[in-house]
């Protein structure tokens, strides 16, 4: 995911980690969707699907051909600062890594940059223009087009990533609350991980007005993504009013069992999974 938005800053950036010791939550719970809404800013008058998702990126690869470039946000290094927040955590070299939403390769190419060499690399997104862009630019990684709520994987990883994967989810799930789509994001990807899943998010504390201007992209708070990680090993870093909050979700709990989200619990916190 990619947009050209410049967000204000400040200086305070919080870091939280968690286990059982859980901020709590803020924020209004929306309730679900009755009707499938229509796309206003990316492809107007479409409803938001899977498949307007991937016609949206096809046709921005399409129509850029060489030029296109996935990081084309306003201030590039948010993107960037995704990647690095993964690798200061977990050392990549050597690792297999899924990578959900991979556009056309910028995170791979990053790694290949920082001289990091993965031990699999596999990258799986909607669009096919830009699966197919990735077969041309990196020929020796497996390279899969298809929805990763769908596509079932044969292995593991050690690392699953989901750069901009969480805020096209309401594209994912048209009908779905917000934060019961976010857990069924983090509940898949982390059964197919083994060391820990890495995800970015929209801060909705920059945008409080995303859902009443129907805008398509999701934003969720960062202590919402707190409370639904409770009981689990996790780092999110955010700044206040930036646009991009980063979050490291890891496989094991503190008591080295692995994580699973207690799906009754968080429904009596947000009455949304029914």
């Amino acid at each position: 995911m990619s947009e050209k938005i410049s967000t204000p800053h400040t200086n305070g950036k919080t870091s939280v980690s968690g286990s059982n010791a859980i901020p709590s939550l803020i924020g209004e719970i929306l309730t679900p969707a009755t009707e499938v809404p229509m796309s206003n800013y990316m492809l107007p008058g479409h409803t938001l699907s899977p498949e307007s998702l991937a016609a949206y990126y096809n046709l921005n690869v399409k129509e850029a051909e060489a030029a296109y470039d996935a990081n084309d946000w306003a201030e590039p290094e948010q993107m960037y600062s995704q990647f690095d927040f993964l690798m200061e955590r977990v050392d990549l070299n050597g690792k297999s890594i899924l990578d959900v939403g991979s556009g056309n390769g910028l995170f791979y190419e990053y790694l290949l940059s920082k001289g990091i060499k993965p031990g699999h690399f596999t990258a799986i997104d909607i669009a096919s223009e830009q699966i197919r862009v990735i077969r041309e630019r990196f020929p020796a990684i497996e390279a899969i087009a298809d929805d990763f709520f769908k596509y079932e994987f044969e292995q593991s990883y050690d690392v699953v990533t989901m750069f901009g994967v969480a805020p096209c989810l309401k594209f994912m799930f048209p009908n779905k609350n917000r934060i019961s789509s976010l857990v069924r994001l983090l509940d898949r990807a982390i059964r197919y991980a083994q060391v820990g899943v890495s995800m970015s998010f929209l801060n909705r504390n920059c945008y409080e007005r995303c859902e009443e201007e129907q805008y398509e992209y999701t934003y969720h708070y960062p202590e919402e993504v707190c409370t639904l990680l409770s009981g689990a090993r996790f780092e999110v870093s955010t700044v206040h009013n930036d646009l991009v909050s980063n979050c490291f979700v890891y496989c094991e709990d503190s008591a080295g069992e692995p994580f699973r989200f207690n799906l009754n619990r968080i429904d009596d916190l947000f009455g949304i999974l029914k």
